[in-house]
């Protein structure tokens, strides 16, 4: 029998500091005679906790597994737990306060009122930073935590600095997150007050929620950044989700362009290839190489468009007539007829469904106030088009559809009146693609009218949630809502993101939960059209 020693281990992560321990492995034969293996066996353990140098494990991640020994044909396992614990204080935080926090007795009647992120939020375990608001009139300084039961990271900070009278936020950085969350399904936030005036007590909030993806977020993301602070750059900016942490990095911007507007931009799935529009509505358009930033030379416009799966065509939408135009050389192959004008074209992942938008009345590309969903069959190897079949048709204006990644649903925004362009009242609905339930609405990531939740579109990969593995996949949206204490009325538009849970949908049930917003965005932009691809594809 193969043995490892200890059975069991506890290990502390402290500040960072990766905790080691070292183990021994024995064999024992029948007879009750023993032998040390250990420079015999071979050690391992899950890589997303840590990893061995002989018998000495390095643990970097909180959580209990397990450590391995094999010999031959013997195998054994031994149990470890490891903790981490973090404290980090700002450096604008007297030396006493700290201890405050874990020598004074608690009062609720003191507590903070945490203003975001929304109890039972639902955010992907690689999220990046972490930023928690609240309001107090009472405190000065205060302890925000994220707890699991492997876990406890603080971060104490003074206040005061948000944009409204008493309040504050803070930013948890990614690696502070990432070793809170380690491989949980949840974690719990905390915001503790306590004046230095008056240091009586410490008021702390009831702990909130955040439900945790079981799988880390994919994909990359381009978006258009149409302000930009001190008169810097603006166009397309873009951020790659497997790099928690980082801000999104200039693409296409005006620095790059001469100075010219790039504004609306489509890309090919495996984000290879890419569509942009200049100098606003019915500019010139082009089409570029992502990885060299060559643009083609402008040769017509097009105001919206979509491409095949292989990223070789090009469906193109401009003054409502659909193009099928050849990547390589921006050329018409085909014309979609219609019996209107159409708009905001989007493909279906294996290319053989087309969703659009159907206008009435006089209209543009971009801005019409009555739109109906229609959708039609592709085939890509003879540019044809198979008859319409209407998907969503009332008495309100339904635009910008775009299909899930598995092709069962149709996102898309209504609006009860007005344009289709920035409509202070658009919200986020879903219909099934075959049209065979009515559509439901995203309640609880439109948190109600008057907030410009417009462009929602589906990050590219499936994941799932909690012990029963529910499927789930993420939608963003451009929205003008507050964030927290940082942006009050400003009606500035940034990047918003809300699960989507088909089960529930099917039974019509509210499919979403509260939105977050994506933090790697320059909050001082005015941020639009999040579009999604499998993979950023680096630059040559």
């Amino acid at each position: 029998m193969l043995t490892i020693d200890p059975p069991t281990t506890e290990l502390l992560i402290e500040n960072g500091t990766a905790a080691k321990a070292s183990f021994t492995a024995t064999l024992s034969y029948p007879g009750g005679e023993t032998r040390d293996v250990t420079k015999e066996v071979r050690f391992s353990i899950d890589t997303g906790y840590g990893m061995f140098a002989g018998e000495e494990l390095t643990m970097q991640a909180a959580g209990k597994t397990n450590v391995y020994a094999s010999l031959v044909d013997k195998l054994a396992s031994a149990e470890v737990i490891a903790r981490v614990k973090n404290v980090r204080m700002d450096p604008a935080v007297p030396a006493n306060i700290g201890e405050l926090f874990t020598t004074l007795p608690e009062n609720p009647a003191l507590a903070p009122t945490v203003v975001y992120p929304p109890a039972d939020v639902v955010m992907p375990r690689n999220l990046g930073e972490f930023e928690v608001h609240w309001t107090d009139s009472t405190n000065d300084y205060f302890e925000v935590s994220l707890k699991t039961e492997f876990a406890d990271v603080r971060v104490i900070v003074p206040g005061g600095n948000g944009s409204i009278n008493a309040s504050s936020w803070m930013e948890f950085l990614a690696p502070e997150w990432l070793a809170a969350v380690g491989y949980e399904q949840t974690v719990l936030y905390t915001v503790r007050g306590v004046s230095s005036a008056n240091p009586t007590a410490v008021g702390s909030t009831p702990p909130r929620l955040v439900k945790l993806s079981n799988e880390q977020m994919l994909g990359g993301l381009y978006y258009w950044a149409a302000t930009a602070q001190n008169n810097g750059p603006y166009g397309i900016f873009r951020h790659d989700m497997a790099k928690p942490g980082e801000p999104a990095e200039e693409f296409m911007t005006t620095t790059q362009t001469d100075g010219r507007c790039v504004a609306c931009h489509v890309l090919s799935r495996d984000g290879s290839k890419m569509s942009v529009t200049y100098d606003g509505g019915n500019g010139a358009a082009t089409l570029v190489d992502v990885a060299t930033k060559q643009a083609q030379a402008s040769q017509r416009g097009w105001n919206f468009g979509t491409f095949t799966p292989d990223g070789n065509k090009f469906l193109a939408v401009q003054e409502g007539v659909l193009s099928v135009l050849d990547y390589a050389t921006s050329s018409s192959l085909a014309t979609m007829t219609s019996a209107s004008r159409v708009s905001h074209p989007d493909l279906s992942v294996d290319g053989t469904k087309l969703v659009y938008a159907v206008q009435t009345g006089t209209a543009n590309d971009w801005s019409f106030s009555s739109g109906m969903l229609y959708t039609r069959t592709f085939d890509a190897a003879t540019n044809t088009f198979g008859p319409e079949q209407m998907l969503v048709s009332d008495t309100t204006n339904n635009y910008y559809p775009s299909f899930s990644p598995d092709g069962q649903w149709v996102l898309f925004n209504r609006s009860p009146s007005g344009s289709s362009y920035n409509n202070v009242n658009a919200t986020l609905w879903v219909v099934k693609a075959d049209g065979s339930q009515p559509p439901v609405q995203l309640d609880a990531a439109n948190s109600g009218m008057g907030l410009t939740n417009s462009w929602g579109r589906w990050a590219p990969f499936q994941q799932t949630i909690g012990v029963n593995n529910e499927p789930m996949y993420w939608i963003t949206v451009s929205s003008t809502r507050d964030f927290g204490v940082r942006l009050v009325n400003t009606k500035r538009p940034q990047l918003w993101m809300t699960p989507f849970f088909p089960q529930r949908a099917n039974t019509q049930a509210d499919p979403s939960s509260k939105s977050f917003r994506l933090p790697f965005q320059n909050i001082d932009g005015n941020n639009h059209i999040a579009q999604w691809t499998e993979q950023i594809v680096a630059p040559q």
